[in-house]
């Protein structure tokens, strides 16, 4: 048994709590269709376009399998579909000009494939589905206007953070979509401050490591010995190779009686200097 979504908009224009000022559905900028009891199972295109001046259309704690098609609803912004049993996006055609924030959180989605249709959409809530693949995330790259994004709990999420941890995660979003401003609740510049913080610590222990003689300062026999050590290598997390190509230019650049400070060595291992 289920509530059709005709059925729940009748509910809905006489329901108080739903429906505070008594609007008429046909009129209404936000339609609450959420937690129907029993819950909706099919979304109705039909009796969905009914609603004209709708901005925001919450059908979140459901039972929807398939999002139906919405392209008469014109003036559509938000759609809130959390909660529900969708496993994938389509019938997102009618919705590319208008729709800005999509929140699709809480379903069994495993691929971003018909997200691109959204071309304005500036929100997207798709936390805990079932995305496990970073090229589903690439796909996110085609909409401009994203600015906001909710992923943790998703497959790929949790495999990123138990291997590189939060931060890790952070970075590798945040590098393949630069236009974003928040991440899972937190903003890009925060989060930003955040792997600063952890670059600077994890530098400054590996300065220590090479730092034999504790003085502050690394002299030459310092980093040449530092060149070899795999400590230092799986301390920064790098491939051998690579740390022995910075410290060698480390080593080059400078004198053989001048040492190096913290500061140098920093400059040395940031973006900027390789």
């Amino acid at each position: 048994m289920s509530t059709t979504c005709r059925d729940a908009i009748k509910a809905f224009a006489t329901n108080q709590f739903r429906n505070k000022v008594a609007e008429k559905p046909e009129e209404a900028a936000n339609v609450r269709l959420y937690g129907m009891l029993p819950p909706i199972t099919k979304m109705d295109p039909a009796a969905l376009s009914t609603l004209k001046e709708c901005k925001h259309l919450a059908l979140s704690s459901n039972n929807i399998d398939k999002i139906g098609n919405l392209a008469g609803m014109e003036k559509l912004v938000i759609l809130s579909l959390g909660r529900n049993n969708i496993k994938k996006l389509e019938n997102l055609d009618g919705l590319g000009a208008s729709l800005e924030q999509l929140w699709i959180s809480y379903n069994s989605i495993s691929s971003l494939a018909g997200i691109e249709k959204l071309r304005v959409l500036r929100v997207l809530f798709i936390s805990n589905n079932k995305i496990s693949d970073f090229k589903e995330i690439s796909r996110l790259a085609e909409l401009p206007n994203l600015e906001e994004l909710v992923l943790y709990g998703n497959p790929l999420h949790m495999g990123i953070v138990g291997k590189d941890g939060e931060l890790g995660w952070a970075d590798q979003v945040l590098t393949a979509l630069p236009q974003l401003k928040k991440l899972d609740g937190i903003s890009a510049l925060e989060w930003r401050n955040k792997m600063d913080c952890g670059n600077d610590k994890q530098l400054r222990d590996v300065f220590q490591l090479i730092d034999a003689d504790g003085g502050g300062t690394l002299d030459q026999d310092e980093l040449k010995f530092a060149v070899k050590d795999p400590k230092v290598a799986e301390a920064m997390g790098l491939d051998p190779v690579e740390i022995e190509f910075i410290l060698v230019k480390i080593l080059n650049a400078n004198g053989p009686d001048e040492e190096v400070s913290f500061e140098d060595f920093c400059y040395w291992f940031s973006n900027d200097a390789n």
